[in-house]
């Protein structure tokens, strides 16, 4: 990727974006996860967001003296990315985090808002299924609401198997008749 390119090992954007797995982590969930971003933040309300953060300015003079400012102004239209920015679809920074394989087990937890239609075409309202969803997950469930579906009972019904499955234990907990899962 042409950003990193000019980066040395000990500079600290290089430091700050070059990501280790911790061995000692063996499972992972990710729940309305948008592993390929969000279409939002390549819209109106995105690009709002993104023109309204601003950086600290010691990050801000961070990067600038790292990173060459022709390189800058290839990206993100010549703004410093932000945390809006790196979740839109086309974000370098997605494209580079989704080379990387996941060291550990993982699992998928996803909502979906009910409207009808297939369900790679489903969302949650602000991820949809084809950002969420990652091919070798031990288990996807599909939960039958928005992108807060943290709270919902489904989840933390699936939540709680998963934690048992990493456990050893068996699961007291029967799925929801609503919740669509595969496992492998």
């Amino acid at each position: 990727m042409q950003i990193f390119v000019t980066l040395k090992p000990a500079d600290l954007v290089a430091r700050a974006t070059t990501f280790k797995a911790n061995p000692r982590i063996k499972r992972v969930v990710f729940i309305c996860t948008p592993h390929r971003g969000s279409k939002m933040a390549s819209g109106g309300i995105g690009e709002l967001a993104i023109k309204l953060i601003s950086l600290p300015v010691d990050l801000t003079t961070t990067i600038k003296s790292e990173i060459p400012e022709a390189t800058l102004r290839k990206i993100n239209n010549g703004r410093l990315p932000n945390s809006v920015s790196n979740l839109k679809p086309s974000a370098p920074y997605l494209r580079v985090l989704n080379e990387e394989p996941i060291q550990a087990s993982y699992h998928s937890i996803i909502g979906n808002r009910g409207k009808p239609g297939p369900i790679a075409e489903s969302t949650d309202g602000v991820v949809p299924y084809w950002s969420s969803h990652l091919d070798g997950a031990k288990s996807e469930c599909i939960v039958p609401g928005p992108h807060g579906a943290c709270q919902l009972p489904q989840t933390i019904t699936e939540l709680d198997r998963i934690l048992r499955l990493n456990l050893g234990i068996r699961s007291t907990s029967k799925p929801a008749a609503t919740v669509a899962q595969t496992s492998r």
